[in-house]
């Protein structure tokens, strides 16, 4: 039974296609054709469903009929399907950007965007970025482009910790190389990548839609953003596809690498729920702004019932010295009692 690519399906959806149609799609692009017996047998789809998705699909234009006895059914070009999910992206992309572009909170009113044209050039802006980088570094990259900046990720210092996304496939020689530098924390991959970013400290990115990243041509581009709320908004989507994706190497934090210190919510999130799960007794400290009010906050505490899924990434802070949770979120939260800008963890002693 062919299994369908959960990252494909999502992808997908970007076209406005519900879960049940994205699924059907994606599993007639990974197979090439199938008969309606073929998709109800492997998608266990019921025929009067599978009939209304087809023809949904008919007439969105994805699917293309051969009626013969029995019908088959066939995906409409790749390539195509590839650039129309580009363009919804992009169209996305800069919806984002208008909005984001209203918010007036300090540094978030400074908006700073501008193009970046051939491999060249996007290499020489993320190597630049990259060494800006003093706590942390989001990478999403191919392993041609990552190939070209380990140099920088190698020079870095020590506090620095590099998160490291590899698409559309893995090198192992490059895992390699990844592996003998210690700033480097997680390597995860996926054949289906979201986009290539560069982000020092969630701070400022580098960044490239997929297709134009999986070239080495001059005519590629990419989009620098010295803007931290744009780059959040991208690194929540990155986070996103991080949480499902392969790991394929992870080490475990030494008592030098503390204190550890996060500009991405959703990142320190991650840590918070990797520290539970080995049974690590951690201290978190938080800045940002209660959500009711919008007044600047501090506070210390143990973090409890994290949350991690697509809707929500948040946990519970249970402060130093008592009294009730208090749920965590990250920027834009709406449902938390404080939207983070800051996070930083420590491990406790045994006994504390």
């Amino acid at each position: 039974m062919l299994q369908v690519d959960d990252d494909l399906v999502d992808a997908l959806m970007i076209l406005g296609l519900s879960k049940k149609e994205a699924t059907v799609l994606a599993y007639l692009i990974m197979r090439g054709s199938a008969t309606a017996k073929d998709i109800m047998a492997d998608l266990s789809i019921h025929q009067p469903q599978l009939y209304n998705v087809m023809m949904s699909l008919e007439r969105k234009g994805f699917v293309n009929i051969q009626h013969s006895k029995p019908k088959v059914y066939e995906p409409i070009s790749v390539g195509l399907i590839m650039e129309m999910i580009e363009n919804e992206a992009s169209r996305r992309k800069q919806a984002i950007v208008k909005a984001i572009s209203s918010l007036t909170r300090g540094e978030r009113s400074r908006s700073l965007v501008w193009v970046t044209r051939g491999i060249d050039n996007i290499v020489n802006n993320s190597a630049a970025l990259i060494q800006e980088a003093k706590s942390e570094l989001y990478i999403s990259a191919t392993p041609m482009l990552l190939g070209r900046l380990l140099k920088y990720i190698k020079g870095l210092n020590s506090r620095v910790k590099v998160y490291v996304f590899i698409y559309p496939y893995l090198d192992e020689e490059l895992l390699t190389s990844l592996k003998g530098i210690d700033n480097v924390v997680e390597v995860k991959t996926n054949r289906l990548g979201p986009f290539s970013l560069i982000s020092p400290d969630a701070e400022s990115c580098v960044f490239t839609m997929i297709k134009a990243s999986l070239s080495d041509r001059n005519g590629a581009y990419g989009y620098v953003f010295r803007d931290r709320a744009m780059t959040l908004q991208f690194i929540h989507s990155l986070f996103d596809a991080w949480r499902r994706a392969q790991t394929v190497y992870r080490r475990e934090f030494k008592e030098s690498d503390y204190p550890l210190v996060f500009n991405s919510h959703r990142f320190a999130t991650w840590e918070i729920l990797r520290a539970r799960e080995i049974g690590l007794n951690i201290e978190v400290k938080v800045k940002g702004y209660l959500t009711k009010t919008g007044e600047e906050v501090s506070l210390i505490g143990t973090p409890v019932n994290v949350t991690i899924s697509s809707d929500v990434v948040n946990f519970e802070l249970i402060p130093k010295g008592g009294g009730k949770p208090i749920l965590v979120g990250g920027t834009n939260a709406l449902i938390e009692d404080v939207e983070s800008e800051y996070v930083e963890i420590n491990p406790l002693s045994q006994g504390t």
